[in-house]
């Protein structure tokens, strides 16, 4: 997967609290297979439902963060959910708070799920429901989110090692075999790493 840096990018604004994985990507197409595909799947129901979808308005092709609310990715335990959120080209979701496992299946996935403030996260969506488009800067060597033009700013707020991996992008099968001598030399000498 890529290395996870630096991101600038405007809002795909999908709000609303407890969207689960089953609206991310219903069950039908959990096993689509490719790029192409997952994309078409990604909220396939919703899409089909209302021509002016977000995901479907022109304005919004080639932006890379989604802002969400609350409980973002809750439900099923699909992995398929954070594929076919990579797959239409979302990097990063900004929300109040993720479905545990949701997020770690983002984060094995190169996507960063960043829970922003209460009161950043109130303003955002204040800004966007009065018709603002921000621009995000995400930097996630300086663990920093900015929306210059709102003047808000918070931390990234991940933890060390999963950062670390995505600043690598690596997830943590690499990570292992990227230490196999050293877990090799653990098992022939029978004793803790050096």
């Amino acid at each position: 997967m890529a290395s996870f840096r630096h991101l600038r990018s405007r809002l795909v604004p999908l709000l609303g609290p407890d969207i689960d994985t089953d609206q991310i990507i219903p069950a039908q197409y959990v096993n689509a297979a490719g790029t192409e595909a997952l994309a078409r799947a990604l909220f396939r129901r919703l899409r089909d439902q209302n021509a002016r979808f977000v995901l479907d308005r022109p304005e919004m092709a080639g932006r890379t963060v989604m802002l969400v609310g609350s409980n973002f990715g809750c439900g099923s335990s699909r992995e398929a959910a954070a594929w076919a959120l990579s797959a239409w080209g979302i990097r990063a979701l900004i929300g109040r708070s993720f479905n545990a496992t949701f997020s770690g299946n983002c984060l094995q996935n190169g996507l960063l799920p960043i829970a922003a403030p209460l009161e950043a996260h109130g303003a955002l969506c204040e800004a966007i429901g009065a018709g603002a488009d921000p621009e995000i800067a995400i930097d996630l060597e300086r663990d920093r989110v900015e929306f210059t033009e709102l003047g808000i700013a918070f931390s990234v707020g991940l933890e060390p090692f999963a950062r670390e991996l995505l600043l690598r992008g690596m997830d943590e099968l690499h990570y292992l075999l990227d230490r196999r001598a050293e877990i090799e030399a653990y098992e022939t000498r029978g004793g803790p790493l050096q």
